[in-house]
């Protein structure tokens, strides 16, 4: 207690500073000097391109696992009859992809939130382009 007591009458013995009257204009003479020789332009950590090629990976994934989905049995191989297609056995064709699938279905949902967290980075990257661009 006595330590702030003495430290508020120290601060107050201290001479008040007040800026010159053209501190303002001086200081700002000076950044718009600075960034007139270099100035910062917007770059995005991600560019249109990467973004692009995100979406189409993602979307081609997608697409593939859901036109993949009703092909994928459930329960035992031996209760499920076996379907052919010119010759080959789909089960054994897809028994990768449901192996796969199996353990898509057990990730945890971090997966879909980081999904949708670079959704949302992508849609504040487009909505500063596009406020910078104004």
């Amino acid at each position: 207690m006595i330590q702030n007591d003495l430290m508020k009458e120290w601060f107050k013995e201290l001479p008040q500073e007040k800026p010159s009257p053209d501190f303002n204009v001086s200081v700002m003479k000076r950044v718009m000097t600075e960034w007139s020789l270099n100035p910062n332009k917007y770059q995005p950590m991600i560019s249109k391109k990467g973004w692009w090629t995100i979406a189409l990976f993602a979307f081609v994934l997608t697409s593939i696992l859901f036109m993949l989905h009703p092909a994928m049995t459930t329960g035992t191989a031996s209760t499920v009859p076996s379907s052919t297609i010119f010759g080959y056995d789909l089960l054994k064709v897809f028994e990768p992809v449901t192996h796969i699938l199996g353990r898509l279905n057990n990730v945890s949902p971090a997966v879909a939130v980081g999904i949708l967290a670079i959704i949302a980075l992508w849609f504040f990257d487009q909505l500063f382009v596009r406020a910078l661009k104004r």
